[in-house]
């Protein structure tokens, strides 16, 4: 099961030719045969969180909001990255460097599907090159169905992550939880409320809202300019006045935007962000592909998918 949105090229890309694409900018450390350390004992009774997958650098888990199945046999899971200082780690789209994560769910027992969300992320700038992710912490929420209400869950996660720092390594994990079937007769333990609850809510209100819970609209897309020289302006409005926005476009391959000039209309509640489009050698023109946009500003992002107007 895999859980991408963008396109196999961009999501899938070829390991050998990431570290070609790293080497000039920094050094390619490769880690293999890591061994999981086990979780405090606290975490372990919580029957809530599997256990940590740890380097010197980052540590990698799953953690569920309850301790079993609800009726519909669902739970919200999170996948909890914790990078030490100075460590990034990538969103689904990298930008110009990095590599987006990779999971496999295929080794789960009793499951159906899997829904991923992604929490807006932060812009990184290094070495030339605009990327996209997170530092410090994250936990990207996912929710999984069971195939069967009535049996036990046994999610198994290979996860494939690279971190970058001066040095980007990317992190091989298995990742495990075994979760509890539904039961309409527990009145107890299976349907509460875990300790990691607050958690995974907090980061599922991160990910891109709808306009009318954000606040935020993105109101129209056009181009400018001919071959090479092409300019994107995307429109975006807000019930209050924008602090810091920030947009991140995700297109067909070859193309990619740099980072966008911001033109703000009286009061801030109004902004025009001029991103340049990048065509490849071939320099061809940007027309009716659609895009996928995203408009963070601050803790608030909103997400839309719109063909610029020419």
């Amino acid at each position: 099961m895999d859980d991408f949105r963008t396109s196999s090229k961009t999501k899938m890309r070829n390991l050998t030719s990431i570290l070609r694409k790293f080497a000039p900018q920094c050094l390619i450390a490769l880690l293999t045969g890591i061994s999981p350390i086990s979780e405090s004992r606290a975490d372990r009774e919580s029957g809530a969180s599997g256990m940590w997958h740890r380097t010197d650098e980052a540590a990698v888990r799953l953690i569920a909001e309850r301790h079993g199945l609800d009726e519909n046999g669902q739970i919200q899971l999170g996948v909890q990255i914790k990078l030490e200082p100075g460590w990034k780690t990538y969103w689904r789209n990298p930008g110009e460097s990095g590599a987006p994560p990779r999971f496999d769910w295929n080794a789960s027992d009793n499951l159906h599907s899997v829904e991923l969300q992604w929490p807006a992320p932060v812009r990184f700038s290094a070495f030339g090159y605009d990327s996209f992710g997170y530092r410090g912490e994250v936990v990207l929420p996912v929710l999984l169905r069971a195939a069967s209400a009535a049996k036990p869950l046994s999610a198994r996660l290979r996860l494939e992550y690279m971190i970058c720092a001066r040095v980007c390594i990317p992190i091989h994990a298995k990742l495990a939880l075994d979760l509890a079937p539904a039961n309409p007769q527990r009145t107890g333990r299976g349907i509460e409320a875990s300790s990691f609850a607050p958690l995974i809510r907090h980061y599922q209100e991160l990910v891109p809202q709808a306009a009318e819970m954000s606040g935020l609209e993105i109101v129209s897309a056009s181009l400018s300019g001919g071959p090479g020289k092409q300019i994107l302006h995307i429109q975006g409005r807000s019930d209050r006045p924008f602090q810091a926005p920030d947009l991140m476009v995700e297109g067909p391959e070859p193309f990619g935007f740099g980072r966008p000039e911001l033109t703000f209309g009286t009061g801030r509640h109004n902004v025009v962000l001029a991103l340049p489009v990048f065509a490849g050698p071939g320099k061809i023109l940007l027309t009716s592909q659609a895009l996928n946009l995203t408009l963070v500003d601050g803790s608030r992002a909103v997400e839309r998918r719109l063909t610029p107007d020419s």
